[in-house]
């Protein structure tokens, strides 16, 4: 898989292997980047700049993320649990051991339910 290139502010440019991410988080007008070992990075963009970059960049390979309610966009790799009745989304990260529970909409998280069964 290729390598992601995201121009951050001015001055910046991450270069970011898919996998490595395991979320991003809307924030206003920015983003938070959650990668694998527990680094975070602010994003100078919104989540609809992520969205485009992705597309762009990644156009011909299989899908890696799924925007999951107004505020996520998930590593589908990383997803280990659904919980709607809980409001829960647990990701896991096999190279920490570290897990992440993110509270998210029932809702979204029937829709991603819905989503990853017709991407099997």
């Amino acid at each position: 898989m290729k390598e992601l290139i995201l121009p951050n502010s001015g001055t910046e440019v991450l270069k970011v292997r898919p996998g490595d991410i395991i979320y991003i988080e809307a924030d206003g007008n920015y983003c938070n980047m959650y990668l694998t070992g527990g680094f975070r990075q602010q994003l100078w963009f919104n989540r609809q700049k992520f969205i485009s970059l992705v597309n762009e960049q990644l156009k011909s390979e299989r899908p890696t993320f799924i925007v999951v309610g107004r505020f996520f966009i998930i590593n589908l790799a990383y997803i280990y649990k659904i919980n709607p009745i809980e409001a829960e989304l647990t990701l896991f990260d096999n190279n920490s051991l570290s897990q992440t529970t993110l509270h998210v909409s029932q809702e979204a998280l029937e829709k991603l339910k819905e989503r990853l069964t017709e991407l099997q």
